[in-house]
């Protein structure tokens, strides 16, 4: 028995749910009175022949004549591919080579438009016309491709469609392994999109029905009979009673397979889906033989052969042979003008390529003599490059030691001052112990004079010892990075330096208390650094942390804990990083981009000399190709954090 495939779906009513058949097509005929461009005229008729298709396959072959001679008369080359591809599913039944002639017409045009739903939509029809011929591979090849181009789409509604026609071609070639994997897809994906199901259920039932699952294969055909006349879909409809008919004659209960194949001829009769008689009377006769009624089974034998003929008879086999002859004939005609073509590109390009040789030749040889005329001059400019690079050079250095310099003596010139003012000061005080005791012994006045004095000595040293402090760190600026790298333990180098800060931050403030963390990674390993500078950078960022959570201790918060925390790890790339974090008051935004300056400080006077972080500054980036990055918060507190490259 010839099976049934799924045919061509339809957008307006084989897709979406939502109105009635009848109410859908006369909103669509309503519109046709109404005025409107030719194009849009056009797309209307071509819809309104999908909505007869699966009722009545004259009149849609009728709208479809229209919707083509009014495309072509319009030379819209788009509407005349898809009215081709109309017209070629309202005569399939009836004229299979010329509805293979139409859809690869259509197919061609959506080729030349690149109109990838008109190449799937063609691509499925021309599909089961292949599929209706017995000829798998080349009918599944045109279903998997249609499938293709739907998936780059995105049109999961065609997508379900695609999965259930290959699922119904599986299951003529009882296949039904991969017949039930396709239909189950194409069920669950409709079931999501809430899109028709009718031909996905007479699928399924198709294949519960050749597993022996009865009456899980009844129900499938019913739910198909119950959707099918809600859509007034009579071709799915002769499916399903079909489908319902072998189900019974395989049970051998003839009288409800002769019922139910009667319903789906005439079904099938209202659509003049001709395939659909041909395959009722298949069970009919089948049935009659069984029962002994040899007239009805000869007479519905009788319509058999005359339906196989009018569909499959010797001139449409051989018309059908000669038009899938000449579209080969054609592809291969295609195949060789295009490889003519590339050939004669080729050709060309070589050509081309052989006069750009000797053109590149040619100005080959005079750009030689023109850069032996100019290599003279390069040299003579080149020898005046470098002096002026040595000039700038010189210049560069001479305005970095200028700016060095003021800065150097800025800041000692503040110190100094107070030294020299101490110092006349104790000159003074001097004089006048020596003038008072001419005079007469005051024991008081005395006392005073030499506290003053004694003072004043104090403040000479603080002073004097300030500028020692700046003429060290410059001295440290100018000799970082010329000690030989060791390797060296990161780990333990960091937390000897937290130790020793909180003990130096301790005996400078008796009585200071914080909470000292470490948050080292075991594994760490050991870096060619040298240890002195890198120790040093350590020392002044601990130092610089717990001189910050001690102003903020200070300002009596409650709840405030002071905590200084330092660590290393290891990054991806593997270089190696340090960081020293503090809950401290934090850096203002506007002074954070000039921390790293020589002099500058935000400590108040006389308690830093603003080198630390410029030394520190210099030790990592230049004498050791690292990064020394910080990020402040203000009111929450400060990080630190040094990076070294991977050894």
């Amino acid at each position: 028995m010839f099976m049934v495939l799924l045919l061509l779906p339809r957008l307006a009513s084989a897709q979406a749910p939502g109105p009635r058949w009848h109410s859908a097509l006369d909103s669509l005929q309503a519109l046709e009175r109404l005025p409107q461009s030719d194009s849009s005229r056009v797309q209307l008729l071509c819809r309104i022949s999908d909505q007869l298709w699966a009722s009545d396959t004259e009149a849609a072959a009728a709208y479809s004549r229209r919707a083509l001679a009014l495309a072509r008369r319009t030379h819209n080359r788009a509407g005349e591919g898809a009215a081709l591809n109309r017209l070629g599913a309202a005569l399939r039944e009836s004229n299979l080579a010329r509805a293979l002639e139409l859809f690869q017409e259509s197919l061609r045009l959506g080729r030349e438009l690149r109109d990838t739903t008109l190449q799937a939509q063609n691509l499925r029809s021309i599909g089961i016309i292949y599929v209706y011929l017995r000829d798998r591979q080349l009918g599944l090849s045109y279903y998997f491709e249609g499938l293709r181009l739907d998936s780059l789409l995105g049109d999961e509604r065609r997508i379900a469609v695609d999965l259930s026609n290959i699922g119904l071609a599986y299951d003529l070639y009882d296949e039904l392994d991969s017949a039930a994997y396709y239909q189950q897809r194409a069920y669950q994906l409709a079931q999501r999109l809430h899109a028709s199901t009718n031909y996905i259920l007479y699928g399924l039932g198709n294949v519960a029905r050749k597993q022996g699952h009865f009456a899980e294969a009844r129900e499938y055909y019913r739910r198909s009979v119950v959707e099918s006349k809600r859509r007034r879909h009579l071709r799915s409809l002769n499916f399903s009673y079909l489908g319902l008919a072998a189900l019974y004659q395989q049970q051998q209960q003839s009288d409800s397979s002769i019922y139910y194949a009667r319903l789906g001829a005439q079904a099938a009769r209202q659509n003049g889906f001709l395939r659909g008689v041909l395959n009722a009377s298949v069970l009919l006769t089948q049935d009659f033989a069984q029962r002994g009624q040899l007239d009805s089974a000869f007479r519905y034998q009788k319509l058999l052969v005359t339906m196989k003929d009018t569909l499959f008879g010797q001139e449409k086999v051989m018309r059908l042979q000669n038009v899938d002859y000449l579209e080969r004939q054609r592809a291969q005609e295609a195949i060789v003008a295009q490889q003519a073509i590339h050939n004669r590109y080729q050709t060309y390009g070589l050509l081309v390529g052989l006069a750009g040789l000797g053109l590149l030749l040619a100005l080959r040889l005079r750009h030689g003599r023109r850069m032996q005329r100019t290599n003279a001059a390069l040299q003579a400019s080149l020898a005046d490059l470098k002096q002026a690079q040595l000039m700038l050079v010189q210049r560069e250095k001479m305005a970095f030691l200028g700016e060095m310099t003021a800065g150097v003596a800025h800041e000692l010139q503040n110190p100094l001052s107070f030294v020299k003012r101490f110092a006349e000061v104790s000159t003074e005080l001097v004089d006048e112990i020596n003038g008072a005791q001419q005079l007469a012994r005051d024991g008081n006045l005395e006392r005073d004079i030499l506290d003053g004095l004694k003072q004043n000595l104090l403040n000479i040293s603080q002073h004097g010892q300030r500028a020692t402090a700046i003429i060290k760190g410059m001295l440290e600026h100018a000799r970082t990075g010329q000690a030989p790298r060791e390797l060296t333990d990161l780990n333990e180098l960091a937390r000897q330096q937290l130790e020793l800060a909180y003990a130096g931050t301790q005996q400078q403030f008796p009585g200071f208390v914080a909470e000292v963390r470490t948050e080292l990674e075991p594994a760490l390993p050991a870096a060619a650094v040298v240890a002195q500078d890198l120790g040093r950078v350590l020392l002044n960022l601990c130092t610089n942390a717990l001189y910050a959570v001690r102003q903020r201790q200070q300002r009596a918060e409650v709840g405030y804990v002071p905590t200084v925390t330092i660590g290393s790890g290891r990054l991806p790339d593997g270089r190696l990083h340090l960081w020293v974090r503090d809950n401290g008051a934090g850096i203002a935004p506007e002074v954070l981009p000039r921390i790293f300056e020589p002099f500058f400080t935000t400590k108040p006077v006389g308690e830093g000399t603003g080198l630390g972080l410029s030394l520190s500054h210099d030790i990592v980036v230049n004498g050791h190709q690292g990064q020394l990055e910080v990020t402040s918060r203000p009111g929450e507190g400060t990080e630190f954090r040094l990076t070294l490259p991977a050894s």
